[in-house]
């Protein structure tokens, strides 16, 4: 039987002949589909190759039959509803990686651009008027460029610029000081070190809650005056109507853009953006040359042919494939492991160099290998977002000096089935123990702290002397905020020792409460996490 694969979007030409030339492979072609024709493509296909103009939500998905694989042509797969696809089994794919080069070289594009004046002088001189004197700009040479975020595409920015003989200093908290010195990249303690220091900054993160709006008024201020900003991530990662106010007081001396909150941008801040005199941008073409399109098309195309016969499974976003495994049965302790990551790394302090995972069941001591790439999937998902899979997370530990081992942990209570991590950074030790309630993942020891807790939504972790009164102030502190209590779970060393809560809220806590919390005399640490709903 023929595989029938949907392509809503153009692959390059090398891509789409490996679909057309294979005997066992029928391609149907739908560009731009009406939601009708979408849903008949996921009723009938067994994979479908999509870009990011398609949206394939839950009530799409419901329509999927046959459909054993999404491939998303590039990396975001916030298009996907991801959730229900790993509910009805259909495994997401996308390209990491296969853009790096062209991203890297676009960044470099645009700063020349701006820096050296290009687009308005061009504008000037097709009009008619020779205006040299006006479209004076600065070198690179001898500057300093400040990059936030040093992963594969920051760290080929860092390269071109040294070409430039530029002094380049990087914030990332999640990368060892031995790569960033193995790239001659000086590795700086903190992001105002960046914005004290740069004369460009160029920004190289992924849009995730702790990303978004990251370069807002508060961080203008504190740049050099004069500063150069290059944006080739996603555009939400600045505060757009922030920047346009930095541009106008002559704070930012200019911006070269490349994403957008909103795309196509319609705004009135953003078309003022756009329009800014001192501003270079383009419509997201980070991606946009034939060689990357050329990789992503070839990349997407064999990764699907070879899910689809069960040959490998190559930048799985939503499900783990280790050989030979149950992966039903295996699902539900995949996703424990992964919320205990994505919680570890929330709560700990410092940077992560080292992570020990144990297991209690025969079953799972058998699947340890996966259910330790499914913790560091979770580890490293709210520093990196979409790009960490099952596939790469390993990789990507190793990159950022980050080591996982069995190791024995003192898991507490009679709990047939359960996962221990345990967690070293250069600021503390923590150990989370989670097990199955129904299938469902409960965390069910914090260090030496027993509890029965509900990892979901948004959650406050508190430390606090163990006496009267506690519950009660937390209790009316957030009430008179509007912030509403789920769930309250608490473990104790001692009576009138150190309690630990776990306190499950149905709306975030802002800065100004967790502040106002951490001022209380009983408090002794809060933080907050937030984890899938």
């Amino acid at each position: 039987m023929a595989w029938r694969i949907g392509l809503t979007d153009p692959l390059d030409e090398e891509g789409f002949a490996l679909l057309r030339e294979d005997p066992e492979v029928e391609v149907v072609e739908a560009r731009r589909p009406s939601p009708e024709r979408l849903r008949e493509l996921v009723r009938t296909c067994d994979a479908l190759i999509v870009r990011s103009g398609v949206r394939l939500d839950a009530g799409i998905l419901e329509q999927a039959e046959r459909l054993r694989v999404i491939a998303r042509a590039g990396i975001g797969v916030d298009n996907i509803d991801l959730e229900a696809a790993t509910r009805r089994g259909i495994l997401v794919m996308n390209t990491p990686g296969a853009s790096t080069i062209a991203v890297a070289e676009h960044t470099f594009a645009l700063l020349l651009a701006l820096v050296r004046k290009i687009p308005p002088a061009w504008l000037s001189l097709r009009e008619g008027r020779w205006e040299r004197e006006r479209w004076v700009g600065i070198q690179l040479a001898g500057k300093t460029l400040g990059l936030v975020g040093l992963g594969r595409i920051g760290a080929e920015v860092a390269r071109r610029a040294r070409a430039f003989e530029m002094h380049v200093i990087a914030f990332d908290p999640y990368i060892p000081e031995e790569r960033a010195a193995a790239l001659q990249i000086e590795l700086v303690p903190d992001l105002e070190e960046v914005f004290a220091r740069a004369d460009v900054i160029s920004l190289h993160v992924p849009l995730t809650r702790e990303t978004h709006h990251l370069i807002n008024r508060q961080a203008f201020e504190k740049m050099k005056p004069g500063v150069y900003l290059v944006n080739t991530a996603r555009g939400a990662v600045v505060d757009e109507e922030a920047l346009l106010e930095a541009l106008n007081s002559g704070r930012v001396a200019g911006a070269a853009l490349d994403t957008f909150s909103e795309e196509p941008p319609r705004s009135p801040v953003l078309q003022a953006l756009i329009a800014h005199e001192r501003v270079v941008a383009v419509p997201h073409l980070g991606g946009s040359t034939r060689e990357a399109q050329r990789l992503i098309s070839r990349q997407i195309v064999q990764q699907v042919l070879d899910a689809l016969r069960g040959r490998d499974y190559r930048n799985v976003v939503n499900l783990p494939f280790p050989e030979g495994a149950d992966y039903r049965a295996l699902a539900p302790f995949m996703r424990l492991a992964e919320v205990i990551g994505r919680l570890q790394m929330q709560l700990i302090r410092g940077r992560i160099h080292r992570a020990e995972i144990d297991v209690r069941g025969e079953e799972l001591r058998a699947a340890l290998r996966p259910l330790g790439v499914a913790f560091l999937k979770g580890l490293l998902t709210p520093i990196l977002g979409d790009e960490v899979t099952f596939v790469n997370a390993p990789l990507l530990a190793r990159e950022r000096g980050i080591q996982i081992a069995e190791a024995a942990q003192p898991i507490l209570g009679a709990y047939a089935q359960a996962i221990a991590c345990r967690v070293f950074s250069t600021r503390e030790t923590r150990l989370i123990v989670g097990a199955l309630f129904a299938g469902e993942p409960r965390i069910v020891q914090v260090d030496d702290f027993p509890m029965e807790a509900l990892p979901r939504g948004a959650v406050l972790f508190m430390r606090s002397r163990d006496v009267p009164g506690v519950i009660g102030r937390v209790g009316t502190l957030l009430g008179q905020h509007g912030i509403n209590i789920a769930e309250w779970r608490l473990g104790r060393d001692r009576p009138g020792g150190t309690a630990l809560s776990f306190i499950n809220l149905d709306t975030p806590a802002p800065p100004e409460v967790l502040e106002a919390l951490r001022a209380m005399p009983e408090i002794e640490d809060v933080r907050q996490a937030f984890l899938p709903a």
